[in-house]
């Protein structure tokens, strides 16, 4: 707990809310319509945003005794309507938001608004751990060598995922990352209402698509040297330096194809969405893998929402691990994952059946044999002869089964839980699915590029979650309103909304 022994003060109601913002808006009519109007798009928003939720996560980090904290939804609300305006820094929001009246109002402040201090307790409380300003260390190096054309960087510890997915199907999971109450903010506040309203799909049968997203620090990666090598004329020394983002480190971008000093934004997302929406965050360092990084939000994913049944799990090439086709099986979660071609030839498989790289296998005749479904009380897959309807069209006819039906075999997705999927790769049906997996990918571009997060150029861990957190619970009231349409403009008397806002 931060700033002293605080306790939580009165908390203003949703509904409560609603009532007076509907009276202030038609106080405020007469002197500020254009203004109100310009901000259409976001006296809708904040509408709707249901901040009741909020009070249960945060009561546990407020005293039981002390000075009351007065403003806790309103200061909350602030931060929405900031990342709305694409304002990262809470300094100049302030001072906006003290010249302007009716966005006050839409924050739901009554008299004065507060301070620029007031926000960055907010920050430190609900981070559950101290963020160091800097750190003392020799100037880091990217240390491994570049890879080629298309490929990612490798994980910098052979054999850690097998390791970790162990531990996770053990039961082990990690409780003390300080972002655990963002999290648990963005789900009450925006993941569960989205889903009620049927944004996210059906949530008995889930499909989520997860990804990293490389994030460049506004911190310089060469530090600011303590020493007094430059005064005795050696530049390029390695004594120790200072760095204002500790936690930041070199990464590969290999979209850019290029090296990038900073973190990773991983988000999952859910693929039955198509607005995009994300249902949980995380940053990690700038050189983590992904398929690591996806050990750790699967193991928290299935925590932080049991109310939630992942059916599927769509992934790119990084993810193409064994010990993650375990993992998800373990939860009867099937693999949609795009074939690593550095995988290619090192299957598990090493049966009677001769398959290509997709699963399917290949008759005597040289030829793919066809999908006749999955058999889910058998748990196995039928295939057929390629030419079961003329069977006098194949060369290998006479060798082949006298069964008029035609020669069957049968895989189990035991024997290769990366081969045998019970959806064939390369099928029809296996591309439609996967198809949704570039969900992830319009939920970075939402988050980075619409509300401008790359622009932030923050120093902390902290800071970078915060604008993550606050942007998608943005992206799903957008989503909301959409659906919603709420009528409270044209209730205070505004006949026209625009979407300049």
């Amino acid at each position: 707990m931060s700033g002293g022994d605080i306790l939580l003060g009165y908390w203003r109601t949703h509904d409560d809310y609603q009532l007076w913002l509907k009276s202030k808006l038609i106080s405020l009519v007469p002197e500020h319509e254009a203004e109100i109007r310009f901000y259409g798009s976001l006296v809708e928003k904040v509408y709707v945003l249901n901040l009741d939720p909020l009070k249960e996560i945060v009561v546990p980090m407020y005293s039981l005794i002390g000075r009351p904290a007065h403003n806790q939804p309103e200061l909350f609300r602030a931060l929405v309507v900031m990342l709305h305006c694409k304002t990262q820094d809470p300094t100049k929001f302030v001072a906006v938001l003290r010249s302007s009246p009716v966005l006050a109002a839409i924050c739901g402040f009554e008299g004065q608004t507060p301070g620029v201090g007031t926000f960055y307790d907010l920050l430190a409380r609900l981070w559950l751990a101290d963020a160091p300003q800097k750190a003392v260390k020799v100037p880091p190096s990217k240390g491994r060598k570049r890879p080629k054309s298309g490929d990612k960087l490798k994980p910098k510890h052979p054999g850690i995922i097998k390791k970790l997915v162990d531990k996770a199907l053990q039961g082990c999971v990690i409780e003390k990352r300080p972002e655990r109450v963002l999290q648990a903010i963005l789900k009450e506040c925006a993941v569960i209402p989205s889903s009620k309203l049927g944004l996210l799909g059906n949530p008995d049968n889930l499909a989520i698509s997860g990804d990293g997203s490389p994030v460049r620090t506004g911190a310089s990666p060469r530090g600011k040297k303590l020493c007094q090598c430059p005064a005795q004329g050696i530049y390029h020394c390695q004594c120790e330096r200072s760095f204002t983002d500790p936690t930041a480190n070199w990464g590969w971008d290999s979209y850019h194809e290029q090296w990038f000093y900073g973190h990773t934004l991983y988000s999952i997302t859910s693929a039955d969405s198509f607005n995009d929406l994300p249902i949980y965050l995380r940053f990690v360092q700038g050189s983590r893998h992904d398929s690591v990084t996806f050990v750790f939000a699967w193991v928290e994913l299935l925590k932080l929402y049991p109310e939630f049944k992942f059916s599927k799990a769509l992934l790119d090439s990084a993810h193409d691990v064994y010990d993650i086709y375990r993992l998800l099986n373990a939860n009867h979660t099937q693999a949609f994952i795009d074939l690593n071609k550095r995988n290619k030839g090192h299957n598990i498989y090493s049966g009677p059946l001769t398959v290509n790289d997709n699963g399917v296998p290949i008759c005597i005749a040289n030829l793919p044999m066809l999908n006749w479904g999955f058999n889910n009380d058998r748990c196995r897959i039928k295939w057929r002869c390629p030419h079961y309807k003329d069977r006098s069209k194949c060369p290998k006819s006479p060798e082949c089964s006298p069964s008029k039906y035609g020669r069957v075999v049968y895989t189990k997705p035991d024997w290769d839980l990366r081969i045998f999927t019970p959806i064939p790769r390369g099928s029809k049906a296996w591309k439609a699915i996967y198809a949704r997996r570039s969900t992830v990918e319009r939920t970075f571009k939402r988050i980075l590029v619409d509300y401008k997060i790359e622009n932030a150029r923050c120093r902390s861990n902290k800071r970078w979650f915060w604008q993550a957190t606050i942007a998608a619970l943005n992206q799903h009231l957008d989503a909301q309103v959409a659906l919603l349409k709420p009528s409270i403009l044209s209730e205070v008397g505004i006949k026209t909304i625009s979407k300049a806002a």
